[in-house]
């Protein structure tokens, strides 16, 4: 979490220290990216730097934590247009991180995250640091879903509904880098796993 004093700058000055920071994250992973290169690209100090963030790892974990709030707001806006439809708006929402992959900064980015998962990185992704961050996010979204589309008993089942489909779609995104999937092959795998999901394995 940023210092208090990263939230006191200015709102252009925070922009183009983010936006280092993420052209930084681009170019390497989080063991090999440099606070001298985000220190230089933003303009700024090194001890400015430490007066913004505790070390690397604090401003990368922001970052990402930014990515995961604007995904969980542009969810709940599928989930509106959708009616609800907890599927459709899982799929609509992989398809639109897909897309974003054109912009090479973004895909050299999330490259980079999803091929140097782990534990930390997925839980800040999935918004479920702890158990009750993730029930934070669920209540978040819970009024958008239509629960009478779902074949599930109580608030525990939709629980981990929602907690399948997202890891669904993240270990897909984990499949699409690692394997150099196309973006159409990994839509099409993603489409045919929740596609079972949705009707059943059993007879």
């Amino acid at each position: 979490m940023p210092k208090q004093t990263f939230f006191n700058l200015p709102e252009d000055k925070r922009q183009t220290l983010m936006e280092a920071t993420r052209a930084e994250f681009s170019r390497a992973p989080l063991n090999e990216a440099s606070i001298s290169n985000i220190i230089k690209m933003s303009g700024i100090s090194r001890g400015s730097f430490y007066q913004y963030f505790e070390d690397k790892e604090d401003a990368f974990y922001h970052l990402l934590k930014e990515q995961s709030k604007r995904r969980q707001d542009m969810f709940i806006s599928l989930l509106k247009e959708t009616e609800g439809d907890l599927f459709e708006a899982t799929a609509k929402l992989f398809q639109s991180t897909l897309e974003e992959f054109k912009d090479d900064e973004k895909r050299s980015f999330f490259k980079h995250v999803f091929l140097n998962m782990n534990h930390k990185i997925q839980s800040t992704i999935t918004n479920g640091d702890t158990e009750d961050k993730f029930l934070e996010h669920l209540n978040k979204i819970r009024e958008y879903i239509d629960q009478d589309q779902l074949n599930i008993e109580g608030e525990e089942e939709l629980y981990h509904a929602v907690h399948l489909l997202r890891n669904l779609m993240l270990n897909n995104l984990v499949s699409h880098f690692a394997k150099g999937l196309s973006r159409e092959r990994a839509m099409k795998n993603f489409t045919i796993e929740m596609t079972l999901i949705k009707r059943g394995l059993s007879t």
